[in-house]
């Protein structure tokens, strides 16, 4: 992001100096609302840039530099991965802060949503991959056994009496959130699920929670209960997550 406002600032400069040297008034002219312009998005993003630091150490954020930084996020997260495809730098790395980016602005607000309208997205893969009791049609299909997460995410259910399904990808995902109508959703995903949903839904607030793969991608995946334990708390209105 510093170097996107880097290279609107310099294109702007050279605007200036163009402005300088030529003789031409309509040329004068069209190169300076090309320096406006070029200055104008070069602030609008160090603004953001600024805004974004600070939310990320935890600082709130009001109703007017959280729409700022979801704009720019928006115009400016494809181009920063196109870049990282391009440089061959790990595009997961920019998707872990995109997520946390979201998090944080949503974590930013104050919530007091019935648990019953909280809607927790899980992948299959947190199921241990040699269990015969499949979830992905029917969560209930979890013989309880405690080898993985499945068992703990069941009692988070039991305990606060949120909606809990299985997605398989963002199709299943959409139409599922489509078809319960949550005032909130807590997604649990890879990184790259994770931003592209957050994209998708609109509307509610979407937090996001990176799975842990210690067996590597889409096998015996981990997540931390507690954490959404403590993302429905805060939902909820009952404090910080």
């Amino acid at each position: 992001m510093l170097l996107l406002a880097t290279l609107f600032i310099m294109v702007g400069f050279l605007c200036l100096y163009l402005t300088q040297i030529s003789s031409l008034v309509l040329y004068r002219m069209f190169l300076n609302i090309i320096l406006i312009a070029m200055f104008l998005v070069g602030l609008y993003v160090l603004a953001s840039m600024v805004f974004i630091i600070q939310i990320l150490k935890g600082k709130k954020m009001n109703a007017f530099q959280s729409r700022m930084i979801k704009s720019s996020m928006t115009m400016i997260y494809p181009n920063i991965l196109n870049v990282c495809g391009m440089m061959g730098i790990d595009k997961d790395k920019v998707r872990k802060v995109f997520s946390d980016i979201n998090n944080q602005l949503i974590l930013s607000k104050t919530y007091h949503i019935d648990p019953q309208h909280i809607l927790i997205l899980i992948p299959h893969c947190l199921q241990k991959k040699e269990c015969p009791h499949k979830i992905t049609a029917e969560i209930t299909n979890c013989k309880r056994c405690g080898l993985c997460d499945i068992d703990n995410l069941i009692r988070l259910q039991e305990k606060y009496p949120v909606k809990l399904f299985v997605a398989t990808g963002g199709t299943i995902a959409r139409k599922i959130v489509r078809e319960t109508q949550p005032k909130a959703v807590i997604a649990v995903a890879c990184e790259r699920d994770l931003s592209s949903g957050i994209q998708e839904i609109r509307g509610i607030p979407v937090i996001g929670i990176v799975n842990e793969r210690p067996e590597g991608p889409c096998i015996n995946a981990r997540v931390s209960t507690g954490r959404i334990e403590a993302c429905i708390q805060y939902l909820q209105g009952e404090g910080e997550s």
